[in-house]
């Protein structure tokens, strides 16, 4: 409103003045006072609507241009209008009122054929150009300031997103040590105290023996349903990274990969990673009996294939003593051109038995070394899982 003021002031002042040096010129008349005020009041809607403004602006000064009027500053609101509508993208809208501001004077001059009108006419459609050079500049400067606000609110946004990934990561990893070196030694220890306690009892021993291997028993348990919670925080949901699931070969995870520890680079001071040498170790105390039978041409391994081999066999072996109630187990391990294949089959309850977060980390760990997890019940019953790994 104070630009409307302000202007209107100075079309009007501005007008009556040059009467003064424009005799010749078509005095003002209603007509004249209602084209004066309609480019004054185009400037009302210049902010929300440009388009509007430059509209009625840029019309009624081609029309008081036309007429014959005394030439003064009622141009300007049209110029200001051109501006606001270049300068805020309106491109098309903008050109268009350029080449009407132009055009329509121009035509006028050709017509009248009248040095002066002539030269206002040129000194005009210059005008129109000065005003849309530098709109066209703002507006170019204002898209680039928006491109890189817009990069920038990206780039922070990508580099949340990665640091969010690469806590899931560490987390992932975190839960995959814990599960499969611990939980495996500490089911061992449960079933083995179990049995060692029947023992003493059936045998009559001490009573101080008999009391010991109960709490050495029942600290396993309660150790293994800590593990599990500490899992349940440390993993994110089964939506978000899919558990493989009975009997179907593409229902895989995909990580990023191994850890340093995984790919086979231990750091100085720990003991050598586990791998197929050490299965037979592995077996001799599952708990129940379990045979290995080694198929093809042995040779060495990939580190990484090598670790994840004993991992698959290491959960296949806890699931059964924990999950599956069997009494035996079978390992074949099939060494083939470009892969080994090892399978770990029970007698226990099959897909009816519970299963824990195992299944997650072994397909986690095959699918971080490009293999492939396959688990499900058995041809004859109990619980299967295969695992196939490029070596």
């Amino acid at each position: 409103m104070a630009l409307v003021c302000v202007m209107a002031v100075a079309v009007f002042f501005s007008t009556f003045m040059a009467y003064g040096n424009q005799p010749a010129a078509r005095p003002l008349d209603p007509l004249g006072y209602a084209l004066l005020t309609a480019t004054v009041l185009g400037l009302a809607w210049w902010r929300r609507r440009p388009e509007a403004a430059l509209a009625v602006s840029a019309g009624a000064a081609a029309v008081i241009f036309t007429l014959g009027y005394a030439i003064a500053l009622w141009a300007v609101p049209a110029l200001i209008a051109l501006f606001s509508a270049l300068a805020a993208g309106r491109r098309a809208a903008g050109w268009a009122g350029a080449a009407f501001l132009t055009a329509v004077p121009g035509a006028a001059a050709l017509a009248r054929a009248e040095t002066d009108v002539t030269i206002a006419a040129t000194v005009w459609a210059l005008l129109v150009l000065l005003a849309a050079q530098p709109a066209e500049v703002s507006r170019a400067r204002r898209a680039y300031t928006a491109e890189v606000e817009r990069r920038a609110a990206e780039a922070e946004r990508t580099r949340e997103e990665e640091a969010l990934r690469r806590a899931q990561e560490e987390r992932l990893r975190v839960a995959r040590e814990l599960h499969d070196v611990t939980s495996h030694t500490v089911s061992v220890i449960a079933l083995h105290a179990a049995v060692a306690a029947e023992a003493v009892e059936r045998a009559g021993g001490p009573p101080e023996a008999a009391a010991a291997l109960q709490v050495i028993r029942s600290a396993s348990r309660q150790a293994l349903a800590e593990m599990k919670a500490v899992l349940g925080v440390l993993r994110p949901p089964a939506a978000d990274h899919p558990l493989s699931s009975p009997g179907s070969e593409a229902d895989v995870a995909r990580p990023d990969g191994l850890s340093d520890r995984d790919r086979g680079n231990p750091r100085e001071g720990r003991d050598p990673l586990p791998g197929v040498a050490r299965l037979p170790a592995l077996l001799r105390t599952a708990g129940l009996p379990v045979t290995l039978d080694v198929q093809g041409e042995r040779r060495d391994l990939p580190p990484a294939a090598d670790l994840t081999v004993y991992r698959v066999v290491q959960e296949a072996l806890t699931n059964t003593m924990r999950h599956a109630g069997a009494t035996t187990a079978a390992v074949t391990l099939t060494y083939e051109k470009g892969a080994v294949t090892v399978r770990v089959d029970d007698d226990g309850r099959g897909s009816r038995a519970p299963r824990g977060h195992g299944l997650t980390g072994m397909a986690e760990r095959v699918a971080a070394v490009g293999g492939l997890l396959a688990t499900g019940n058995g041809p004859s019953g109990g619980f299967r899982v295969t695992a196939r790994l490029p070596a």
